[in-house]
């Protein structure tokens, strides 16, 4: 987590929205309970405290991405096994890690 003020639970959706609405921030831990999908699913959420807002300030920005290594398998007409690729990112970024923290300070020159 980058930011400051930034809290994330995984959790039910009960339990993490009610957490957030008694005390305005989540608890920072995971629920290694996974559910089935319906009225309570599994979810991830994140907050980030904005403090009293008094007059527009810097916006808050939210990127949560999933990424998959080979992206896709390359096949051809000549019968050849399938060829794995990876993402074009990769070029710049030698693991994810390095491409989430990307410095938020200069985020326009990725626009």
């Amino acid at each position: 987590m980058q930011g400051a003020d930034v809290t994330y639970q995984g959790d039910s959706g009960t339990d993490a929205r009610g957490k957030f609405t008694r005390t305005g921030m989540l608890n920072g831990q995971q629920d290694p309970n996974l559910r089935p999908i319906s009225g309570n699913s599994t979810v991830f959420a994140i907050s980030r405290d904005l403090g009293t807002i008094q007059a527009t300030k810097d916006p808050v920005v939210w990127t949560i991405g999933h990424t998959t290594d080979p992206a896709v398998n390359y096949s051809d007409l000549s019968g050849a096994p399938p060829t794995p690729r990876s993402p074009y990112y990769k070029i710049q970024y030698a693991n994810d890690a390095d491409l989430a923290s990307i410095d938020s300070n200069c985020w326009e020159d990725y626009v």
